[in-house]
């Protein structure tokens, strides 16, 4: 003890070493008391000197002083370990000063540190003596300041009775602490934080403007951080201060009350294992949460830790409602308080946050959840089992049964009774956690969230009870559950816990969530909860202090307190209480800023004096305000709330003054109504927020508690129209009204979707006529340009569109929205869009108004904020009129006006100008806006599906546009949302499959995506089953290799699985072809070729037109193929080999392009066909290709035809497409007429460059073709066939051959064609009588003998098998000039020659001959000259083999006209001179020959008319003069007579040639003497001896020399035949040879005594002369020999009109001349035992036969042109029978020759004229010399025969006035000279009634092609 007493000194020392001295102290007792040996009073007794020295009597303090307590209760505890009862006697009653507390209740009686350590150390014995350890540990801890020893002790109720401490200590000691905590209680339990008085915090005026701080009650208060001082301003009591700094504010109080605060805190820590006696637990548990909201934060923490262990050990169910009451209590205006609390203080203490009021509540109630115990209401409800099994028992008294029902009956009430208690508290407590879910704070929600977590946790233990569904227990909770079966959420926390994601979905397009338009910077904070895709988001949302979290959250928070009104009515109801409540707490500060508001807005003073007055509510107050009224609204019901209020929470707090009372949702709108004019913004927006999201229930309701305010407005507008304009003056209160009105009714426009308010029109009357208010205040003038209103505008636009969306739910929406309505609000948001036809003007009005508004600004800064404000609202009044105007867009757009449909005005939309509108928006550069123009597009096409116009150009825009632009992705989603939705909306099958297959190669997943959905809903809705879905994992891939080849599979499985549809869907996809963008056209084609793989164009070998689907189909792919056949050359090719593979259908495609040719009649169409054959020439069909085109190439099919344009597939598919391939082609001025066979020939050009040597076996018909063609009129026919021409000869020569040489020679000749390129080769020309020699013959000769050479190495036999086509076109071609140009080809290869040849030249010969043509008699020239050449190159031994060609020339005689007369004469003599003149001849007489034959020297006499033959007929009168054949020369008795009249002429003029020249004519003379032998040999000396003396003669009188011959043949034919000698005389006029004129004449003149003497009418002994035999005297008339042609005219020659007999030959066949000569009287006779042979005939010829032979009048001519034709044909005969074949009947037309059809030139009308004019001009001078002939001949007749008694007349009158007539004749313009187009252009119909076609002409230097 002495040392103890030493250490005493060292008390009065520095803090340290009295702390120091303290715990030598300490441990010298423990060393005293249980290691020295002496009694337990003895001890004591020592140690009272060291209490008295540590607690001084008479004294509150300890000693020494400020100093740690921790040594102090180690000493206490070390006494009261050695000896408990002496211990609390002698020190612990002596600390507590246990006699005044006992007697006394005031907490000045209390020494505060004494009763710490007096309190602690009883509890560390109380711990050692549970542990049972009876000695307490040594302090080992060399460390004097330090207790060495845990001074940690447990204040939990004891496990078990401690034996060592009797019971009355305790109790004592729980006295003493009842009576001292009641006491400080009184003192100190109200120094609170949520006293104004204690927390400090800074003046609401100072506070920050930043409303969006990071959570609600976070704190927006700047305290400044103050330290432990005194003299802190607003606390009313002086001295040391103890304050503790906060986040949000701070507090502070006196230093001298925190001794007794610690002495609260030493009795809360000894919880509940020293509880204050006399206490109740729920009192208790008020006091203690008081102190959860101490000022001291050790006193908050040790209150918390002693509520949560008496919750645990003792009653969680009391103590958590205790501190729910208290919790409930705390207003809203002390959240920041709360939160900051919650974390700790920041200065003052080194106390670290416990997490606050709900943080302890939480814990609280997870206590409590985890200690309900359920094992009474088991044990209950196992009673109730029990007993009803007795009940049953067999030997159970009725007694015993009652009692026992008895029992079961309580025992079951009891049950029902713990269950609904504990339903309701689960109920209860989710309520809770609902409220503090409407909290701003987010550390509140997060204890919400937890809150509500526990309830349900609380549930789920209640469905664990659940074993035996027989129990009563089970029962009653089943039909608690069963209620709940309905629910989708079982509990508030399965909501939030499952309902996140779903309610964050905002739209993508519009970025609007729940119907708010969210930031970027929100959009992406969404978008990474989505990709986190975890079902609590929501929960984290609500948790979550992040600024885009708690943004959300306000935004989901209304949707979220309407779910919970709809899933959990009865825990929203018990929320809402308290909401209301919480609503009138806070009402008078809303008011007091009202107040505030509305007196700085009227500015008067008394209002802003009273306005000071009351409390202004702050930013967050607003915020929690608005909060509470959106929840109370979003539950609101219609009925007053009759819920069971909670047990847990009390009305309000006491003392608060409560105004009213909400009652009813009417009370809310009343309450919350007069708030929409206020002028403080957040109040009028807090307002509208909550009225936005009202009930559905309590609509009505609403819109009638507006009605009132609606009829201000309306008032408003009619005083406004009724006023002047200077007049009207807004009322800014009106205006916000106004605004506020509009923007309550588009919020709530929603609850429009219930059909009973759309019907209601009470609700509608409202809505509308404050619409049609609005829209009349709007369009006024002035208002339209301020700015002010744009947000009226938006929320108008809104407010149409919802109302009008729900509209369309009833069956006639005009009854409640006009059509005029519409239409005129459309009309006005069209102005405010920006888009459309008032785009520029809305730019400009928007424009002036932001250039007002930002006049007013002062600053740079001002304006930039102002622009950024104006520009967001523009943005959205363009986003909300846009909107609207789409959902105006459905329904009709046109209406009809009236009653009566004969009066019914039409009132519509601009339907042109709407789809512009649509275009623009799609365009526009921001792509938010094109849902909006897909919306409107829908709606067009879903209300006006009676037009299908609208569909197929929306169809076409999505084909059009650019894949990539939205424009083009939104008309395909459009369209594609419609078909899926509308299942009848009217379109065609293969136009939607069509656009799918197109669209799911687009390069946009989604466009795909929709694609294929489209083509599987249209797939299933036609055809019930769709292959769609299998390709779509194909389709739906992001690498393009993939889902482009997935297009073409899925193309080929449609192909295949819908065959029917190919037709259609070619037609659709060529339709749309031409608009697809040029990176997607290449793939249509690709994924077209499936659909052609299998077409059948049904074709059949005997079909002569095509079907019309072949027709459809081929006119589309050539379509194609013109278009873009040189973009896509491989693809267009793929078209055409899928279409003919196999060899399938090229018969169509052929048969199509020459029918299309020649319809269209333009070059370009040939080039392109060049092209398709090309692609067909690379398929395995190459040899039909080539076989069938060749096919086409006949001499038949080359005459151009002149088609017209078919209309007669018109109409086949009115459904289908049919491209115009007219218009595909590049136009071409002129429109020549083609034909098979040339576009044939033009189609193989090209192909002849790959393929060339397939095309050899056919060479020598495409040579031909090609030949015939070089000198074509039309360009690209000429030009195309010398391209031909090189094509061959290089791929068959150059490419092939093995020659050098011959490919030398093909070089060069390919050189030479391509230098003429642009050329003709020659000239177009043809033989004509006139023309018969041609120098363009003679160049293709040239040409085609080096072509024969180029080819021959190739083809050795080409010259036979040329030659033999050349003659087959020669002989079978319609075309004059390909059958001109074949005779020539066939002359320069002279091929091997037969009687098939033979026969066919005859044979065509026999129809061309003697034409009335000069163009037929040209190409019979042809002929007759090929048959000349043909002959020339026999040698006597061939030509013995044809003696039919003999009789052929000599048929050809009989021809009237001079150049085939002529040709024949030339072929006759070369025949002769090859073959002689021998009676084998004779012998080949053609059986049916015309006529008897009279010989030849008639018909070569014949010739002496013409000009061109005389020199012809006497070389081969010469050659046949002096052979003995009369058969063949000249069987008849007059052969002398003709033979010396002939040969007068020749013989005359030989006499002036002789005396001209001084020479003798040497072949006149000959001539003589050959006559002289002649006649000299038939016994006629007179006339020989005339003859001999020819020589001699002069020619001055060679007149007289005339005489005499007429006179020495007088007796001998003169006097029989005169009038035969002046006919043939008149024969010889006829040439236009001068001399043979003037010597006929001489002939003539000196044979008219002869015939006057022997006139048959006198002497009857002759034949008249025919009057047609004078014309060659009249030809003479306008000649120099008209004077003697008149003369002998004059002489009064005796004539007669002898009429002609009629067409002799009406069957060639079977009638010859002989017979028709019979028929006139004249006989004829060819006898003789062969029937070949010719004899002479016993009787004189007549006057017709005369005229027959020698072509006097126009009937002699036709008669002399059929006996020539039946003669030639007759020779045929004789071919066939040598050929033993039947005659094959060339009955072919030659076409007319049309040039100005061939070149596509306008015909010469006037030249077409001028030849009508001449022609029919010969035709009259023919009639006319005729008729003035029969004039002169009546005369003549008249004077010397008359009849009666003739008048008498003068013969000159009498032959005046028949000169006269004839003067007048002669006097017409006869003589119309032709130019060679005129008479090329002169129709030549062989035939009347047969069809031919036209060639034209086209000039030199035409345009080429």
């Amino acid at each position: 003890m002495g040392v103890v007493e030493s250490c005493y000194q060292k008390f009065s020392k520095d803090k340290y070493t009295r702390q120091l001295t303290l715990g030598c102290v300490s441990r010298l007792v423990w060393t005293y008391l249980f290691r020295c040996a002496e009694s337990t009073s003895i001890a004591y007794k020592k140690l009272d000197g060291i209490i008295k020295t540590l607690f001084p009597p008479f004294r509150r303090a300890i000693y020494p002083s400020e100093t740690p307590l921790d040594h102090f209760i180690l000493i206490t505890y070390f006494m009261l370990m050695r000896d408990v009862d002496t211990a609390m006697k002698s020190v612990v009653y002596y600390l507590l000063n246990a006699d005044n507390v006992a007697t006394t209740l005031h907490w000045e009686y209390i020494n505060p540190e004494r009763m710490i350590i007096a309190l602690r150390a009883f509890r560390l014995m109380l711990c050692d003596l549970e542990k049972g350890n009876t000695r307490p540990p040594f302090p080992v801890d060399p460390d004097m300041l330090g207790t060495g020893i845990s001074m940690h002790c447990s204040a939990n109720m004891f496990t078990s009775p401690i034996r060592a401490i009797k019971p009355d200590v305790i109790d004592r000691i729980e006295d003493i602490i009842h009576k001292s905590l009641l006491s400080l209680d009184q003192a100190f339990g109200r120094l609170i934080v949520l006293d104004d008085k204690t927390v400090i915090q800074k003046p609401a005026g100072s506070m920050s403007s930043n409303t969006s701080s990071s959570g609600l009650g976070s704190g927006n208060y700047s305290v400044p951080m103050f330290v432990n001082s005194v003299g802190i301003s607003g606390t009313s009591e002086s001295g040391p201060q103890v304050q503790h700094q906060y986040a949000a504010f701070a507090i502070s109080y006196s230093k001298d009350k925190q001794a007794y605060l610690d002495v609260l805190k030493a009795i809360f820590d000894s919880m509940p294992r020293l509880m204050p006696a006399g206490i109740p637990l729920p009192k208790l548990v008020e006091m203690l949460s008081r102190y959860t909201v101490h000022a001291d934060p050790e006193l908050i923490q040790s209150a918390s830790q002693a509520l949560l262990r008496i919750a645990e050990q003792i009653d969680s169910q009391t103590v958590v409602t205790g501190y729910a009451r208290f919790v409930y209590r705390i207003e809203d205006k002390y959240c920041d308080v709360l939160t900051s609390l919650a974390a700790g203080p920041l200065t003052g203490g080194n106390h670290n946050g416990n997490g606050g009021v709900m943080k302890l509540y939480v814990d609280l109630l997870a206590t409590w959840v985890d200690h309900i115990d359920l094992t009474p209401l088991k044990e209950l409800d196992m009673g109730t089992n029990e007993n009803t099994n007795n009940a049953n028992g067999k030997n159970t008294t009725p007694a015993t049964e009652a009692a026992v029902s008895s029992l079961a009956g309580d025992l079951a009430a009891d049950v029902h009774s713990d269950v609904s208690r504990l339903f309701s508290m689960v109920e209860e407590t989710e309520a809770n956690g609902l409220l503090f879910l409407c909290n701003q704070s987010s550390a509140i929600r997060r204890s919400a969230i937890q809150i509500i977590k526990l309830a349900a946790d609380l549930e789920e233990r209640l469905r664990g009870l659940i074993h035996d569904s027989e129990s009563e227990l089970a029962k009653r909770l089943n039909k608690h559950f069963s209620s709940m079966t309905d629910r989708k959420y079982i509990r508030l926390y399965n909501l939030l816990e499952s309902a996140g994601q779903e309610m964050i979905k905002f739209d993508k397009d519009t970025s609007i969530l729940l119907g708010s338009k969210i930031s970027i910077e929100t959009r992406i904070r969404i978008q990474q909860h989505q990709r986190r895709a975890n079902r609590n988001v929501l929960i984290q949302i609500i948790e979550s202090d992040h600024p885009y979290d708690m943004i959300i959250w306000n935004i989901c928070y209304p949707e979220l307190c309407k779910r919970c009104f709809e899933y959990f009515p009865g825990t929203v109801a018990l929320c809402r209480q308290n909401i209301c409540t919480r609503i009138l707490q806070i009402q008078p500060a809303i008011q007091g800023s009202f107040e505030t508001a509305k007196a700085g807005a009227t500015g008067t003073l008394s209002m802003s004096k009273s306005s000071t007055s009351q409390k202004v509510a702050s930013s967050e107050t607003i915020e929690q305000w608005k909060m509470y009224i959106v929840f109370a609204c979003a539950t609101a019901a219609l009925s007053e709330d009759r819920s069971p209020v909670a047990t847990w929470a009390s009305s309000g707090r006491k003392g608060s003054a409560v105004v009213q009372k909400i009652g009813s949702a009417h009370d809310l709108f009343r309450m919350t109504l007069q708030y929409l004019t206020c002028e403080h913004r957040p109040i009028r927006e807090a307002v509208m927020q909550g009225l936005g999201n009202v009930n559905k229930d309590a609509y009505k309701l609403l819109i009638t508690n507006l009605q009132h305010h609606v009829r201000i407005i309306l008032d408003d507008g009619k005083q406004r129209n009724n006023q002047k304009p200077y007049q009207n003056k807004r009322s800014k209160k009106h205006d916000r009204l106004r605004i506020s009105l509009m923007h309550v009714f588009e919020l709530t426009a929603d609850c429009l979707q219930r059909r009973k308010y759309l019907e209601d029109k009470d609700v509608m009357n409202v809505i509308m006529s404050y619409i049609k208010e609005t829209k009349s205040f709007l369009q006024d003038s002035e208002i339209q340009f301020e700015w002010e209103y744009h947000k009226l505008r938006v929320y108008l636009c809104g407010l149409v569109e919802k109302l009008y969306e729900k509209l369309m739910q009833l069956d006639d929406p005009t009854s409640v929205m006009s059509f005029e309505t519409r239409l005129s609000l459309y009309k006005m948001f069209e102005e405010w869009c920006g888009y459309g036809i008032c785009a520029n003007a809305t730019r400009n009005r928007e424009a002036a108004m932001m250039r007002d508004v930002l006049e007013q600004c002062k600053d740079a800064q001002e304006r930039a904020s102002a622009t950024q404000l104006m520009e967001e609202e523009r943005k959205a009044l363009e986003t909300a009129s846009l909107s609207a105007m789409a959902m105006l867009c459905r329904g009709p757009l046109y209406a009809f006006l009236g009653q009566k449909k004969a009066r019914q005005a039409v009132i519509q939309f601009d339907m042109l100008n709407v789809l512009k509108w649509i275009d623009a928006v799609f365009e526009s550069r921001d792509p938010i806006y094109h849902p909006i123009a897909r919306r409107a597009l829908e709606a067009v096409l879903i209300y006006n599906q009676d037009q299908p116009l609208l569909l197929d150009d929306v169809i076409e825009q999505c084909y059009a546009g650019n894949p990539k632009l939205e424009f083009t992705q939104g008309y395909f989603l459009a369209l594609a949302d419609i078909v899926t939705q509308v299942e009848d909306y009217p379109c065609h099958i293969h136009q939607i499959m069509s656009l799918a297959l197109f669209k799911s190669g687009d390069a946009k997943k989604t466009i795909r995506k929709s694609a294929i959905n489209l083509l599987r809903v249209i797939e299933d809705r036609v055809f019930a089953d769709s292959c769609a879905k299998e390709y779509e994992i194909g389709i739906t891939s992001n690498l393009p290799t993939i889902y482009k080849h997935t297009q073409t599979l899925l193309s080929a499985r449609l192909a295949v699985d819908h065959p029917e549809q190919t037709f259609s869907m070619l037609s659709e996809i060529t339709q749309r072809f031409d608009n697809i963008s040029s990176n997607s056209q290449r793939e249509v084609l690709v994924y077209l070729l499936p659909w052609l793989r299998k077409i059948d164009l049904s074709v059949g070998p005997q079909d002569t037109e095509l079907s019309a689907s072949a027709y459809m189909v081929l006119s589309n792919i050539y379509y194609l193929t013109i278009k873009f056949g040189d973009t896509y050359v491989k693809e267009i090719g793929a078209l055409w080999s899928q279409v003919v593979d196999h060899g399938r259908n090229i018969r169509a495609i052929i048969m199509y392009l020459l029918d299309m040719g020649l319809e269209m009649r333009n070059p370009w169409f040939l080039l392109h066909a060049k092209r398709v054959f090309v692609c067909l020439g690379r398929t395995s069909a190459f040899s039909r290709v080539v076989e069938d085109t060749i096919a086409e190439i006949t001499p038949r099919s080359m005459v151009p035809q002149l088609k017209e344009i078919s209309s007669k597939y018109a109409q086949a598919f009115p459904l289908l497409y049919v491209a115009d391939t007219a218009k595909a082609l590049n136009k071409y001025s002129k429109r020549p007429v083609f034909s098979r066979g040339q576009m044939a020939t033009v189609f193989l050009v090209d192909l002849a460059i790959e393929a060339g040597a397939d095309l050899a076996p056919h060479l020598p018909l495409l040579l031909h073709t090609i030949f015939v063609q070089l000198d074509h009129l039309t360009s690209i026919i000429c030009d195309q066939s010398r391209c031909f021409l090189i094509n061959l000869i290089h791929s068959i020569v150059i490419r092939q051959s093995m020659d050098s040489e011959a490919s030398a020679k093909a070089t060069e000749l390919i050189q030479w064609l391509t230098a003429k390129e642009g050329k003709r080769l020659w000239a177009y020309e043809n033989i004509t009588p006139k023309n018969r020699h041609l120098q363009s013959a003679e160049e293709l000769g040239d040409l085609l003998h080096k072509v024969v050479d180029v080819f021959s190495h190739e083809d050795p036999d080409l010259r036979q098998k040329w030659g033999e086509t050349a003659l087959k076109w020669a002989t079978c071609c319609s075309v004059r000039h390909i059958a001109c140009r074949s005779f020539e080809c066939f002359r320069t290869l002279m091929p091997a020659f037969n009687q098939h040849m033979l026969a066919d030249m005859l044979a065509r010969l026999s129809n061309t001959i003697a034409d009335k043509s000069d163009e037929i008699r040209g190409f019979a020239l042809e002929i007759i000259l090929t048959l000349t050449k043909v002959t020339k190159n026999m040698d006597r031994q061939q030509i013995e083999q044809f003696p039919q060609i003999f009789w052929a020339a000599v048929g050809c005689l009989y021809s009237p006209y001079e150049a085939e007369h002529t040709e024949a004469l030339v072929l006759l003599e070369v025949v002769l001179e090859k073959y002689g003149f021998s009676d084998d001849l004779a012998g080949c007489f053609p059986k049916n020959w015309a006529s008897e034959f009279e010989g030849l020297q008639p018909l070569l006499l014949k010739g002496l008319q013409f000009e061109s033959a005389e020199e012809k007929t006497f070389s081969i009168l010469s050659s046949i003069m002096m052979i003995e054949n009369p058969p063949l020369i000249d069987p008849s008795e007059t052969r002398l007579l003709y033979l010396l009249l002939g040969s007068l002429c020749r013989l005359l003029n030989g006499l002036d040639v002789s005396e001209s020249s001084n020479k003798p004519d040497e072949s006149a003379i000959k001539l003589a003497n050959e006559l002289a032998r002649l006649f000299e040999w038939y016994s006629l000396p007179d006339v020989h001896r005339i003859l001999a003396t020819y020589p001699k003669q002069k020619s001055k009188f060679q007149e007289d020399y005339l005489k005499q011959l007429l006179g020495s043949i007088r007796e001998v034919f003169l006097n029989k035949y005169a009038n035969q000698a002046l006919m043939f005389a008149l024969l010889l006029v006829k040439n236009k040879r001068s001399y043979y004129r003037e010597k006929g004449l001489m002939l003539v003149e000196n044979l008219i005594p002869y015939v006057k003497k022997n006139d048959p009418r006198s002497t009857g002994t002759s034949m008249p002369i025919d009057i047609t035999t004078l014309s060659s005297l009249l030809n003479l008339v306008q000649t120099e020999y008209a004077d003697k042609a008149l003369s002998i005219l004059n002489a009064g020659i005796p004539v007669a009109n002898i009429p002609q007999p009629p067409s002799i030959i009406k069957d060639p066949s079977s009638l010859s001349l002989t017979a028709a000569l019979t028929s006139t009287g004249v006989s004829t006779n060819i006898t003789g035992s062969n029937h070949n042979s010719i004899r002479a005939s016993t009787t004189s010829d007549t006057t017709n036969a005369a005229n027959t032979l020698w072509g006097f009048g126009p009937a002699a001519i036709s008669l002399a042109s059929q006996i020539t034709r039946h003669n030639v044909h007759a020779v045929v005969f004789e071919c066939s029978s040598v050929t033993n074949q039947e005659p094959i009947e060339h009955n072919i037309q030659f076409s007319i020759e049309d040039f100005s059809m061939l070149t596509g030139e306008p015909p010469r009308q006037e030249e077409d004229r001028a030849d009508s004019i001449s022609d029919e001009t010969e035709a009259q001078a023919s009639t006319s010399a005729v008729a003035a002939a029969a004039a002169a001949s009546a005369v003549t007749t008249a004077t010397t025969t008359g009849g009666g008694v003739p008048r008498p007349a003068a013969y000159g009158e009498e032959l005046m006035n028949a000169l006269k007539d004839l003067d007048d004749f002669f006097n017409e313009d006869v003589e119309t000279s032709l130019t060679p187009s005129s008479s090329s252009s002169r129709n030549n119909v062989l035939e009347p009634g047969s069809r031919n076609s036209g060639i034209g002409f086209d000039s030199d230097n035409e345009e080429e092609f």
